[in-house]
């Protein structure tokens, strides 16, 4: 074998070898990527405030959220998260109390703890009046319990 051939085919492995490394690189970053995420959108929108009866919180199970409607403080969004263990609460009107059916927690009409496990209160969210007419909760940005949205 003279040297350019030995230098041709040399610099073809070399060629081989480096695409190989690149090609095994990108698969490796490829991996640690994640391909679908499975969190919901913290940002949606859950109907026209029409929707929503005045009196007693609509519970949308999807969302695990409630959603209050008054007339003279207007729009609000609650959790229905136990700040405890992750369970979905209820609300019951009769004491006006959300209640965690798991370890026996009691929230207040405003998210605070009456009675533990729980270590926190409930979050509530940002509702506002997108351009469509719709109400569009954001989980991302979490309010004081009395903020309300008049509409």
């Amino acid at each position: 074998m003279n040297r350019r051939s030995f230098l041709s085919w040399g610099s073809a492995g070399v060629v081989a070898l480096g695409s190989g490394v690149g090609v095994s690189l990108g698969a490796v970053v490829r991996f640690l990527m994640p391909s679908v995420f499975y969190e919901p959108p913290q940002v949606f929108k859950v109907g026209t405030p029409a929707d929503f009866a005045f009196g007693a919180p609509t519970f949308l199970v999807d969302e695990k959220i409630f959603v209050f409607r008054d007339r003279e403080k207007g729009f609000a969004v609650a959790s229905a998260v136990c700040t405890h263990l992750g369970c979905t609460v209820a609300y019951f009107q009769s004491d006006q109390r959300f209640h965690c059916p798991c370890h026996g927690s009691v929230f207040a009409s405003n998210g605070s703890v009456v009675h533990g496990p729980a270590p926190k209160a409930l979050q509530w969210y940002e509702v506002t009046l997108a351009r469509d007419g719709q109400l569009r909760v954001d989980k991302d940005k979490v309010v004081p319990s009395s903020y309300r949205l008049m509409v």
